[in-house]
């Protein structure tokens, strides 16, 4: 879809500028108007770069290459700017980008439990924190992630079936985590939406009273 994006942006930008130099020269046609020497058209100078000498060829090239700038920046912030529009923001558009996480892109962030590959004495290894930053594949699957603030746990599937979790404290409140999409088992997540983004503070219960992965917490 990203590079659908590009690929689409680039042709409708250099579309738009084709045809404001086409209209130019239809005026011109029209109107009898004087058109300037040498022909501003980057597009006509680009099939003409062979001819003239070389200070006109260098100046046709500077001005190609300007022009090229200048739509960049210009399909950049047009395209910025559709993305903060409600049209961007639309479910639609937001899905087709993003898949399942448009969920998260559209709030502020998400809390997260993920299961990684790895196993310790008490079962296997995870991790809950932010979910600070996520890379996501053509299939719209996890690449990679970070948690921040996070705190390690383990969870074992005893005999009876049920879960146990194993909090592993840590007197480092400020652990930072990556999984790659090969050390991810699972993922468990709660989007985020706070009144004021200004001053967060994230403060984690040791023992909470619901564990998203445990459900009411007895099984």
């Amino acid at each position: 879809m990203a590079l659908a994006m590009v690929t689409g942006g680039s042709l409708v930008a250099h579309t738009f500028a084709a045809a404001v130099f086409l209209l130019g020269h239809v005026l011109n046609s029209w109107t009898r108007w004087s058109w300037p020497a040498p022909d501003p058209n980057p597009y006509y100078q680009a099939m003409h770069l062979a001819g003239g000498d070389g200070t006109a060829t260098s100046a046709s090239f500077a001005w190609i290459l300007l022009l090229l700038t200048l739509l960049c920046v210009g399909t950049f912030l047009a395209t910025r700017g559709v993305m903060s529009s409600p049209i961007g923001r639309s479910e639609r558009v937001g899905s087709a980008l993003y898949g399942w996480f448009w969920q998260i892109e559209k709030t502020q962030g998400a809390y997260a439990y993920v299961l990684t590959q790895f196993e310790n004495d008490h079962g296997t290894v995870g991790y809950q924190g932010l979910l600070e930053y996520v890379t996501l594949d053509a299939e719209k699957q996890i690449s990679s992630l970070v948690l921040a603030h996070a705190e390690p746990f383990s969870l074992a599937i005893l005999e009876d079936r049920k879960v146990q979790r194993t909090a592993t404290p840590r007197a480092d409140r400020k652990l930072r985590v990556l999984l790659t999409k090969s050390e991810i088992k699972n993922i468990v997540y709660a989007p985020l939406v706070f009144e004021d983004e200004a001053d967060l503070e994230v403060e984690i219960d040791e023992h909470p009273a619901s564990d998203p992965l445990l459900g009411d917490g007895t099984d």
